[in-house]
């Protein structure tokens, strides 16, 4: 399939090349609230603008916090450490994604585990998610509802589910989340190509325990650089703002 998706992009752009995946437009009021927030000197992680900005994303969103980072590979990272992820676990992830993904999973000191994606939506595929649980795990000894499966051949724990919407395309989320409660399993979202993307009149990112979406210069609304985790959980939401102001807020 990559090859005709490739021949299909090639052929919408025919003479552009290489062919950016987005190309920022600044047409607006960029320039004049740069300039204001640069003489507010208030240009780190505090100030109006950035409040203003998590605002406004929890609203489009639909999440009820939205808490803004550096990029979208930290808000990755902070978030898997948020949701338990241990140094020498392992999380499952897709293949087919920016290497930023599996980037964020080893900056935690875990291994990715790779799962296969739907030709059709080019996420990860459930039913191929499912399979692999039901191939390669078993239930911890221990007996608290809490406990994760582990991998059979690595006798690592599972401690997370990260699927991508690749190039805004959501993938079958909800289906993803079911098999996530039924592992115990938590299901953090990159959302970071999807923003403006629903799925079942649900933005992505506001399925999961938490998602993540990314501000880069090639994504739908750039801030240069930026990333935001998503959640409803507000304890989630106060830990990852600590965190990411290096513990000053």
């Amino acid at each position: 399939m990559y090859k005709e998706t490739i021949e299909f992009i090639k052929s919408l752009y025919p003479n552009q090349n290489p062919i950016s995946l987005h190309a920022p437009v600044f047409l607006g009021n960029e320039k004049k609230y740069l300039l204001d927030c640069i003489d507010s000197t208030l240009v780190s992680y505090v100030g109006k603008y950035v409040a203003k900005f998590e605002e406004m994303t929890a609203n489009y969103t639909g999440a009820k916090y939205a808490v803004a980072v550096v990029n979208g590979t930290a808000a990755l990272q902070i978030a898997l450490q948020i949701a338990g992820v241990e140094h020498g676990d392992e999380v499952i992830t897709q293949p087919l994604t920016f290497v930023a993904t599996a980037n964020a999973i080893s900056h935690c000191g875990v291994k990715p585990v790779f799962v296969d994606v739907d030709l059709d939506t080019m996420g990860m595929s459930p039913e191929n998610l499912e399979h692999w649980l039901k191939h390669n795990t078993k239930l911890s000894k221990l007996t608290h509802p809490f406990s994760k499966p582990i991998n059979t051949s690595t006798n690592k724990p599972i401690s997370a589910i990260v699927p991508m919407h690749t190039f805004g395309f959501p993938c079958r989320i909800d289906e993803i989340i079911e098999i996530g409660k039924r592992y115990n399993i938590p299901v953090i979202e990159d959302a970071a190509e999807s923003l403006g993307s629903f799925y079942s009149d649900k933005h992505t990112g506001a399925f999961g325990l938490a998602g993540i979406l990314s501000y880069n210069g090639n994504k739908t609304v750039t801030t240069g650089g930026g990333g935001m985790i998503l959640t409803d959980n507000e304890g989630f939401a106060r830990k990852a703002k600590h965190i990411t102001t290096t513990a000053h807020w």
